[in-house]
């Protein structure tokens, strides 16, 4: 909570907020007065983490209103064809593409996100799979998504690598990820569950190792965008404690990296 409140501070600090400054040094003397709450929760590691979260993982996640207008504007223009949907999770974007027509293939580490997204679709192919081992072979699919997952994977080369790998030529392959920024700010993956918060840690992927990853890949890069957090956004673990201080501190910066791609010809 005090680094939050310095991180207000910090962003507010050549603004006419002369006011909102007072107000939040008073709140950090409070705050460095009392005996403070330990609000971060338990850290899980990926299969547990998913498993637990895969229940509740369809109500409305803090990111998805700020990555969704960037994706469906990529998405919505694909051709009509086949797609995998990477680390699909309970079937998001292959609910939206399967509705627009496309043949969707969905590929999750997680067997409880999976059995969730065959319930939603049970005509759609979903396989038990790693980002950087996909279960498909060369240039399977038309085009490739993968939303929020890749800050999962240690190895950014080798699952972009593999999302190239599927496409066939001439194809797109879509990400968006948790923008870097927030990561380097100590964002994690935030879930509650019946005992209480978790959260799975994140690995932080610069624009720049994205970038790299890609060319080495052999990819294009058509354009890449930065959606900004919004007020409903910025749902931490101190937005109900100190929500003038989080509001301060988060909207407005980065919130996600949209990228697309594509599979020269």
């Amino acid at each position: 909570m005090v680094g939050v409140e310095g991180l207000a501070l910090l962003r507010s600090l050549y603004a006419d907020a002369a006011d909102a400054r007072a107000a939040r040094l008073a709140e950090t003397r409070e705050l460095l007065a009392g005996s403070g709450t330990d609000r971060v929760g338990v850290e899980l590691d990926l299969p547990e983490g998913y498993a637990r979260w895969a229940a509740t993982y369809d109500r409305p996640l803090r990111l998805f209103a700020v990555e969704e207008p960037s994706m469906r504007r990529l998405l919505d223009a694909l051709p009509v064809g086949d797609v995998l949907d990477a680390a699909c999770g309970t079937g998001r974007w292959a609910s939206h593409l399967a509705a627009r027509g496309h043949n969707v293939t969905g590929v999750d580490q997680s067997p409880a996100m999976l059995e969730h997204a065959r319930t939603k679709l049970p005509h759609a192919r979903f396989l038990l799979g790693q980002l950087t081992r996909l279960p498909l072979p060369d240039a399977a699919v038309d085009a490739a998504v993968c939303a929020l997952a890749l800050v999962h994977v240690a190895d950014l080369d080798a699952a972009i690598s593999e999302l190239a790998r599927v496409v066939r030529p001439g194809g797109r392959v879509v990400v968006s990820d948790v923008h870097p920024f927030l990561v380097a700010l100590g964002w994690q993956a935030q879930f509650p569950t019946d005992h209480g918060p978790a959260y799975i840690r994140l690995h932080n992927h610069l624009p720049s190792d994205y970038a790299t990853a890609a060319l080495r890949a052999g990819l294009a890069i058509r354009g890449c965008e930065e959606p900004p957090l919004t007020h409903d956004a910025v749902a931490t673990p101190t937005a109900d404690v100190i929500p003038d201080a989080n509001r301060m501190a988060y909207v407005g910066l980065p919130g996600v990296l949209v990228w697309d791609f594509e599979r020269p010809p």
